[in-house]
């Protein structure tokens, strides 16, 4: 995880728990054919197509440690906030898994696990303000 102090993490998080303000996601870099990646005892972080992001040419991307997102499956929308911004959302990834229900499964599995990090987080660095 690249480096942040205690204080900046917790407004993060209260940022991304409260959701984007917005003009928090007017200019955000949009992610396409994305999905959320992670190992065990490793944080959540999402890959896919980058588009407007602006220190990063390349057009793949792993986001910084994913501190929440929102993603509407009918409207193939969403958001995510990472450590380091916000990003817009666009389709996901099209991935081998049949019903539909297996990745809407999958993003479920990630929101339980960034619940986890996000309290173990905030243990590590005191409470929100």
């Amino acid at each position: 995880m690249r480096y942040i102090n205690g204080e900046d993490l917790l407004a993060a998080l209260d940022e991304a728990e409260a959701g984007p303000e917005p003009d928090d996601l007017q200019g955000a870099p949009m992610i396409v054919n994305w999905f959320l990646i992670w190992r065990e005892g490793d944080v959540v972080r999402a890959d896919g197509d980058v588009h407007g992001h602006p220190t990063i040419d390349d057009p793949w991307v792993t986001t910084s440690p994913v501190l929440g997102y929102d993603y509407d499956f009918d409207r193939e929308e969403g958001w995510l906030r990472s450590i380091s911004r916000w990003y817009r959302l666009g389709r996901l990834r099209e991935v081998p898994v049949s019903p539909e229900q297996a990745r809407r499964d999958a993003l479920s599995a990630a929101s339980h696990h960034l619940a986890r990090q996000r309290s173990d987080w905030r243990g590590q660095y005191g409470p929100s303000r």
